[in-house]
């Protein structure tokens, strides 16, 4: 009941605040490109900042609003079997990629059995968790660990991801889950409330910890309702 009247929220809010953002971004752009030309040295570089400020709240705006959306209305799982292990390493080596300096290893279970979920959803799971960690150790450097292995006597899949940040605020720890609630500058707030949703759609559960020596853990757990063939070889490279 709690999750549906925040989606109830969500969906009010969506639709009362996207409406006006496109033609506010639209008319900044055009004062900016018809008057920048105009105006003496000191305006300009005035009227070039708070036009530039006004289009950059803006997207930070649109971004909001889309996850007000996407927890508002979570698109249908489309379950298939898939190997988990692999899921990991492609999300690991896209953040790479991007010239991200985040150093993510892992350590992978080679005897892991593909499960039955939807990839794309995983995906934003992981992504998310990422990027909250991120977030977490502003300009610090990111140093991650993900890790999978088969648990509850061989009828579930644990993933873990350990990250050297702050940990979570400990009078937060027992509702991070909730939406809109967190303990960072960044963010919708809504990115861990998504990640949980997602996990339970799954029939699974995703918890967190803080470690003594500092940083924080958070362990999703998937049931091995179906399965079949191992997952890729293990993998203990670092990004």
């Amino acid at each position: 009941q709690r999750d549906a009247a925040w989606g109830e929220v969500a969906r009010r809010l969506a639709h009362e605040i996207k409406n006006p953002l496109t033609p506010i971004q639209l008319s900044a752009e055009r004062i900016r490109r018809k008057y920048l030309g105009e105006v003496g040295s000191a305006g300009r570089e005035a009227l070039d900042r708070s036009t530039r400020t006004i289009v950059q709240q803006v997207e930070a705006m649109k971004a909001m609003v889309n996850a007000f959306s996407e927890y508002a209305r979570p698109a249908p799982l489309r379950p298939a079997l898939l190997d988990i292990n692999q899921l990991i390493s492609d999300t690991v080596e896209l953040f790479h990629r991007e010239g991200q300096s985040t150093r993510i290893a892992m350590d992978l279970d080679s005897e892991l059995p593909r499960i039955r979920a939807d990839r794309n959803a995983l995906r934003q799971v992981l992504n998310n968790l990422i990027i909250n960690a991120q977030e977490a150790l502003a300009d610090n450097p990111a140093k991650m660990r993900f890790s999978t292995r088969r648990v509850s006597g061989n009828k579930a899949v644990e993933i873990c991801l350990q990250d050297n940040g702050p940990g979570f605020p400990e009078k937060l720890i027992d509702k991070i889950f909730e939406p809109y609630v967190t303990g960072k500058e960044k963010g919708s707030g809504l990115g861990l409330a998504i990640s949980r949703r997602i996990i339970e759609e799954h029939g699974g559960s995703i918890r967190v910890n803080n470690l003594p020596a500092g940083g924080a853990t958070v362990i999703i757990t998937l049931s091995l309702r179906q399965e079949t063939g191992p997952s890729r070889p293990p993998d203990t490279r670092e990004s």
